[in-house]
């Protein structure tokens, strides 16, 4: 078991974590990059971390801007930020030795595929989506829902029985754990709708500055369908590696609960995600600069591998590169970069599960 937790990012997701493990009594440091402090320096200057909504109270995490302090402080390492932000802080990390720690990479979209061979955790875990609904606003964590339980993986994939429960002491929800990283990596329900919601409402988001409910005035009926239409598309890209997974309108249900026909119908009806409005202000928020290199353009060029059309993600991928004047299929997690060039299926499910593969003649071991 886990009596303590290093949080590596203070966005509204190491911020609703933070208060989550503190109100269950675990010792809880957070730390930010000096360069992305607005939060941590929010918080010291109340000195405290006020929360509201599901999780209330005032709470006093401990506060570092060292990265240092935040790996000796626990076996834990927990990393929060949004992956554009995942460069830095591996190139923090990797001159640390992390033999003995346990890596946990919330939303991680790939992490391990990219990073495998440039940090030496004893364990690296995925999950496929934030824990929480929640938003940081004026010092101040709103924890809007708590989903009931949360997919998982390990990198390698055999994982002790140990170690499961040790990570799930952390979690306040069940965890759900997955056959490895490629599993959760297709689960990662945010590129389903983020970037399709956010692509079909351009207009509006420029001319209002996002001042309307992302869910339930941004999803209609057609709208909900070419989210449907990604949907599909991904589900026969995990298809075709031998996954199966939900559809994104039976996940949403098994988060948060209750009955709905179409994801429309969900996004117009569920009170959780239309208590704010939840809408990026401009095309150069995380819906898209996150959500579209990070999640989109990997389950585009793992469709290639496996001969599969993807033809309304590709669509969403280039009219994302057009408006933010950003290639993304060339700068985002690419074949290139999850180093999956010139890999087949086999090779691919391979490596991580923590094999070896053979690429032409060369032999490489995922390490």
């Amino acid at each position: 078991m886990f009596n303590s937790v290093s949080i590596i990012g203070t966005g509204h997701c190491g911020c609703a974590l933070a208060v989550d493990t503190l109100s269950r009594g675990l010792g809880v440091l957070l730390y930010a990059h000096p360069e992305h402090a607005r939060n941590l320096n929010a918080i010291a200057q109340q000195g405290y971390l006020n929360s509201a909504m599901q999780i209330e109270g005032q709470f006093k995490p401990r506060l570092t801007q060292n990265i240092a302090e935040a790996v000796k402080f626990s076996k834990c390492l927990i990393i929060t930020t949004p992956s554009f932000g995942h460069d830095t802080i591996v190139n923090e990390l990797k001159s640390f030795d992390l033999s003995d720690h346990v890596l946990v990479v919330i939303s991680a979209n790939f992490f391990s595929l990219a990073y495998m061979n440039e940090l030496n955790a004893r364990l690296i875990l995925e999950t496929n989506a934030a824990p929480y609904a929640s938003r940081f606003v004026d010092g101040e964590i709103l924890v809007l829902g708590i989903k009931k339980n949360l997919q998982i993986a390990a990198y390698p994939a055999d994982i002790s029985a140990d170690d499961r429960n040790a990570v799930a002491s952390v979690f306040s929800m069940s965890l759900e754990w997955q056959d490895n990283v490629l599993d959760v990596g297709l689960q990662s329900n945010n590129g389903v709708f983020h970037p399709a919601t956010t692509i079909l409402n351009t207009a509006r988001i420029e001319l209002t500055k996002g001042d309307f409910y992302f869910y339930k005035d941004g999803i209609s009926t057609s709208v909900g369908r070419i989210i449907e239409s990604v949907d599909q598309e991904r589900l026969a890209i995990a298809n075709a590696f031998g996954y199966r997974p939900q559809t994104l309108l039976s996940e949403m249900i098994s988060f948060y609960g209750g009955e709905y026909k179409s994801f429309s119908d969900f996004a117009c009806h569920s009170a959780v995600h239309n208590r704010t409005k939840n809408t990026p202000s401009s095309m150069a928020e995380r819906y898209i600069t996150e959500d579209v290199p990070f999640i989109m353009v990997p389950w585009h060029e793992l469709g290639r591998v496996a001969g599969i059309q993807a033809p309304t993600m590709r669509s969403i991928i280039e009219f994302s590169s057009i408006i933010n004047n950003e290639n993304y299929f060339l700068h985002g997690r690419n074949a290139r970069k999850l180093k999956i060039e010139n890999l087949s299926i086999e090779d691919i499910v391979r490596i991580i599960k923590g094999g070896t593969f053979t690429a032409g003649n060369r032999q490489t071991h995922a390490a």
